[in-house]
């Protein structure tokens, strides 16, 4: 059955659809780390093992250093660059392709330099404790990395391990990890309680940079509710993330390799739409996602949904994606 839109009411929509027209789904632009999707979600936390790789400080100490041109094992394409090496600092940040030389933990993904950067837990932290004497079960931390699989589908993870946040903490409160996949050029924040708790000053920045100022991504929280901005940098997280959260980064193009070009698009259906939309065709394990023209997140549905409630968005033109599928759709 075809759908018509009443010219009065729809006409916005009719506007927009004619932009994304004009649009390629897939671009050099979208790239950009501003156009970058986010899912936060549940999954496990696996702590690298003894065989994995503890670099030398290239720079400071444990508390404020670095560790530089560490090697990926394979090319990750971050913000449409193509890098095979990260440096990272203790405070909770990498940079890729280029050396750190100063550690700072003044949080600025907005226009800060380095540029471009990958930040989990972006503030003052320490793998040792940096307060007055000596505090009962002292744990040093550490920084690790590990490249895991087979070409061309590989894994790099580097952990920072048992950080406390603040220094001054008593033990170690978080541990996370930023793995990083071959092929798809996914990125994933993964995060893990520690024995001690929070303490101290804590103003962190969670999220991506990109290399030009104000090309960002800023979560406004660690939690399973997190929202991303492309705007305004969130600089005053304080509460540390529950053990297992999940921040998955996906490029705003399909990377997607020969067998994913092979996919068959989403079915949509009704389109256009009021309410319940029915998705079908979703990829196996793949969450659904929203987007508006802008490229930004309005809606995430867990893998394995079928149905999206469109009831309380805007009339317009909207993007459906699931992995390398997608579809538009208008919501009247």
């Amino acid at each position: 059955m075809l759908h018509f839109l009443p010219l009065k009411r729809h006409a916005k929509a009719l506007l927009s659809l004619t932009a994304l027209a004009a649009l390629p789904l897939v671009s050099a632009q979208a790239q950009l780390v501003n156009t970058y999707t986010m899912v936060a979600s549940t999954g496990t936390f696996t702590p690298l093992p003894a065989s994995a790789t503890s670099p030398a400080l290239s720079g400071g100490d444990q508390n404020d250093g670095f560790y530089n041109n560490i090697p990926l094992g394979f090319t990750f394409k971050f913000d449409g660059v193509n890098y095979t090496t990260v440096s990272a600092s203790t405070n909770g940040w990498l940079t890729f392709g280029q050396n750190i030389t100063d550690s700072t933990p003044a949080n600025n993904l907005t226009s800060g330099t380095p540029r471009p950067i990958a930040a989990p837990l972006w503030d003052d932290i320490s793998f040792v404790y940096a307060g007055t004497g000596t505090p009962t079960g002292n744990l040093t931390g550490s920084l690790l990395y590990s490249t895991t699989g087979t070409a061309p589908n590989r894994t790099f993870t580097v952990e920072w391990r048992d950080a406390r946040w603040a220094p001054g903490a008593a033990g170690p409160v978080q541990s996370f990890q930023i793995q990083m996949d071959e092929t798809s050029n996914e990125m994933r924040f993964v995060y893990v309680q520690g024995t001690g708790t929070v303490s101290g000053t804590r103003t962190a920045s969670v999220g991506l940079a990109g290399r030009a100022a104000n090309n960002f991504l800023s979560l406004n929280s660690l939690s399973n509710t997190a929202a991303v901005s492309t705007s305004t940098e969130t600089v005053d997280i304080s509460a540390r993330a529950s053990s297992n959260r999940v921040f998955t980064f996906t490029p705003g193009t399909a990377t997607a390799t020969k067998n994913a070009a092979k996919l068959a698009p989403l079915a949509i259906y009704p389109n256009p739409a009021r309410e319940l939309v029915q998705v079908q065709g979703a990829g196996k394990g793949q969450s659904v996602e929203l987007l508006d023209l802008q490229g930004r997140v309005v809606r995430t549905l867990p893998a394995g949904a079928t149905s999206l409630n469109v009831s309380d968005v805007k009339s317009g033109m909207y993007l459906v994606r699931s992995g390398a599928q997608q579809a538009r759709i208008v919501v009247q």
